[in-house]
């Protein structure tokens, strides 16, 4: 809208700059109640809001010392209006802010208002405006609650309050005493967060985001203000933890997320901002190019870039049909414009081709292949239900800036040892010091030599070269520290190589190794350590004593379990040794065997268990289920193979095929019992889910509507019945529906096993 100011028009185009008087002393609270209620806040919640503020008299703590109150409801509290500049114009907005005062009680604050006008204006069009409206005139750059407003190319120093910003917040945390753990916290949930509000609405300058990511680099690795050595540049940190990364984000990655973002509200949400840019730039999906013209406003450019980019993971749920037909991708991966639509046909809705409850496809099966013709008519319209979005980079359907952040960033190769280096139960300034250390960031003699300084080299454990490796691996003192934890967990340690061969041997070594495990913290410990015993003996003048080491790793040790940080669960494999470090774990936990049986319906109702079988994309899939009566009698069973892209997809298909059939034979009451509690949960909370699942869904809660029906979970050893039928499924090459178990002795002995209510065994921890 701004950059649009200067076009031609009668009167001129006009932005007004609104500052409202809030004082608590002008507020009319009657007309907040009525406000509220208006937006349809319950009176329960009504009452409580005017009782909170209808009493004029506060009592304000701040930080423990008493305070005045507030004199204000909010702050950046500007309104902005755009215009015509006509008499008219104004005169409707001055009647209607007067109108505004009345009822609320609130006041326009004229000397902190202004009018902003084209460049173009005559002064004596500046005069109208000012005399009509009481406000000053101001002109461009401006802001609006934080966000520069400016004509024409983008200039570097409407940033720099945000930058001065940053920088003011940084020099605040930099007087404090932070250890490498509190940085990286800072920086993730602080730091970073203060452009993102920016970057919804505007794109900086690329030399600006160049100078934010550095004040981050130099507040990662400075200390109270002096220059230290950047190991790492910013781009190189903003990879994902297991990449090698500290799990940054780099700001243009972040605006080409929020782009992604804005283009998907763009398309998916039914609001007076989307109604308004479809309508100024003229948008449907049957014309959009992706292009924007040179006149266009950044906005729009931006929104058009993304929408080349987003219109791949969009994809339609069809419910009432309001979806182009052609170029929206509501049936198979792409849209069905790829098959050249008839002339004059490109702009029709899905729901023109539904009539009278059916598919009219007659004079396009020419066109479409049979099999996507044939997956149409598993799908219905109905004028009852939304067309509703999914976005196929989520598990839900549903967008996320994580989703998009992930699929337009920079991927490197996955590490796994990196991902085994942070966790709860290691400090988080030890994971760091670690990462730094398999990434050679570490400020060894021959390191800072590397760096051009001069300087003789001793090692201080035994006056040879301090290099990483000799330091941290090979020195004779380290050494007895190394083998005593060996011999104590039966570690074979490498003869030579690099720290990285000496962690992935510890991380190997056990059949129980996982995230947080005895086996990965001990070494990241003794690294530490050794670290610290050298530094205390480089500059404190202590002697270097490896016993001193093996004390300390076996006292942080003591002080995780002591804080609850060390579980049973973390020494798995290794219980015995838990206490030699003075970890004493009371047993609450008993592995014994649960008794799981499957049990018969009441009387008049059916019972059907169904399960999927998934072996992965490239295998076979199938599913089976069967339905018996409350006498435990077989009324039929199913087996058939399925088309599924995962386990979750293969469990919903099965379901839907076994509710089909059971409508089909005009079963009126059944119980449903699956061993897939996910798929449960989303049947019971009536969820959409995802692309791949989502009209399977749709279809079993079309089904359900003619149920009397229970939905209720089985463990894996109760419903072995359908289990083996799943497997059979894999192996079939169409749908088998029988009642006969001729031929399926094993399906036989386990149903007659679920019929006389004979138990099947389960090992857990009770």
């Amino acid at each position: 809208m701004v950059q649009s100011i200067d076009e031609k028009t009668r009167g001129s185009n006009v932005i007004l700059k609104l500052d409202m008087m809030k004082a608590y002393d002008r507020i009319d609270w009657a007309f907040i109640i009525n406000i509220m209620r208006k937006f349809g806040f319950c009176s329960k919640m009504t009452d409580m809001i005017e009782n909170c503020i209808s009493n004029c008299w506060f009592s304000v703590l701040l930080n423990g010392v008493p305070s005045a109150c507030s004199s204000t409801l909010l702050f950046a509290d500007d309104i902005i209006i755009f215009s015509n500049g006509t008499k008219s114009s104004l005169k409707r907005i001055t009647n209607f802010l007067a109108e505004y005062e009345q009822c609320s009680g609130q006041k326009v604050n004229s000397s902190k208002s202004g009018f902003i006008l084209s460049a173009k204006a005559s002064l004596s069009r500046a005069n109208v405006v000012g005399g009509a409206l009481g406000f000053s005139r101001i002109r461009l750059p401006t802001k609006y609650l934080g966000m520069p407003l400016y004509k024409g190319p983008k200039k570097s120093f409407l940033w720099d309050d945000l930058i001065s910003k940053i920088a003011a917040r940084m020099e605040g945390w930099e007087a404090k005493v932070l250890s490498p753990g509190g940085r990286i916290t800072i920086l993730k949930s602080i730091l970073t967060s203060m452009p993102l509000y920016l970057l919804h609405v505007i794109v900086p300058p690329k030399t600006v985001m160049c100078r934010i990511e550095r004040l981050f680099n130099k507040f990662l690795w400075s200390s109270k203000g002096q220059k230290r050595i950047h190991w790492e540049c910013w781009e190189d940190l903003c990879y994902p933890i297991e990449e090698g990364g500290l799990g940054m984000r780099r700001l243009k990655d972040l605006v080409k997320a929020m782009s992604l973002k804005l283009w998907w509200r763009f398309r998916t949400v039914n609001n007076l901002w989307s109604n308004f840019m479809k309508s100024k730039y003229g948008y449907n999906s049957a014309s959009f190019s992706g292009g924007a013209s040179i006149h266009d406003s950044p906005i729009w450019k931006r929104l058009s870039r993304a929408g080349r980019a987003c219109e791949d993971f969009i994809r339609w749920k069809v419910g009432c049909g309001k979806i182009n037909f052609w170029h929206d991708i509501w049936v198979d991966d792409s849209a069905l414009s790829r098959y050249s639509p008839p002339i004059g046909e490109s702009h029709l809705l899905v729901s023109s081709y539904w009539r009278d409850n059916t598919w009219y496809l007659d004079h396009v099966r020419s066109i479409i292949p049979n099999e996507i013709v044939d997956s149409l008519y598993l799908i219905a319209v109905s004028s009852t239900r939304v067309d509703h979005p999914l976005w196929t980079l989520t598990a839900n359907g549903g967008f996320t800036m994580y989703s998009a952040w992930n699929r337009v960033r920079q991927v490197s190769d996955r590490q796994p040892i990196f991902s085994k280096i942070w966790h709860a139960s290691i400090p988080l300034k030890i994971s760091f010091f670690i990462w730094r250390l398999l990434n050679d960031f570490i400020p060894v003699d021959t390191r800072i030599q590397s760096k051009g300084i001069c300087m003789v080299s001793k090692c201080h454990g035994c006056n040879d070269i301090e290099s990483l490796e000799h330091l941290f691996l090979f020195c004779p003192s380290v050494s007895l520290v190394w083998n005593f934890f060996a011999l104590m967990f039966s570690v074979s340690l490498p003869v030579d190589g690099s720290i990285r061969h000496w962690l992935s041997a510890w991380f190997l070594s056990g059949d129980y190794v996982s995230e947080g495990h005895i086996r990965i913290i001990i070494p990241i410990f003794v690294l530490w350590f050794i670290w610290l015993e050298r530094n205390d003996a480089k500059h404190r003048n202590m002697s270097f004593y490896p016993d001193r080491i093996r004390w300390k790793c076996q006292g942080k040790i003591f002080q995780l379990f002591q804080a609850g940080l060390l579980k049973r669960r973390n020494w798995k494999g290794d219980m015995k040794l838990a206490s030699s470090f003075g970890c004493h774990y009371v047993l609450d936990q008993v592995y014994f065997p649960k008794m799981v049986r499957w049990i018969k319906p009441k009387e008049h109702c059916f019972k059907l268990n169904v399960d999927g079988s998934f072996q992965g994309r490239s295998a076979r899939s199938g599913g089976g289920g069967i339905l018996r009566d409350w006498h435990g009698n077989v009324s039929f069973y199913f087996f058939l193979p399925l088309k599924a892209k995962s386990a979750l997809h293969a469990e919903i298909l099965t379901l839907y095929h076994g509710l089909r059939i059971c409508k089909d034979r005009g079963i009126s009451k059944v119980w449903i019992e699956m061993d897939a509690l996910s798929v449960i949960n989303l049947v019971q909370n009536r969820c959409i889910g995802s692309w791949e699942v989502c009209y399977s869904l749709q279809g079993i809660y079309d089904c359900l509507n003619s149920f009397q029906f229970h939905l209720s979970h089985i463990y894996r050893e109760g419903n072995q019945v359908a289990d083996h039928l799943a497997a059979l499924g894999s192996k079939a090459d169409n749908l088998h529906i029988g009642s006969s178990l001729e031929g399926f002795n094993s399906l036989r002995g386990m149903i007659r096993t679920d019929k006389l209510n004979l138990p099947y065994f389960r090992h857990a921890f009770i």
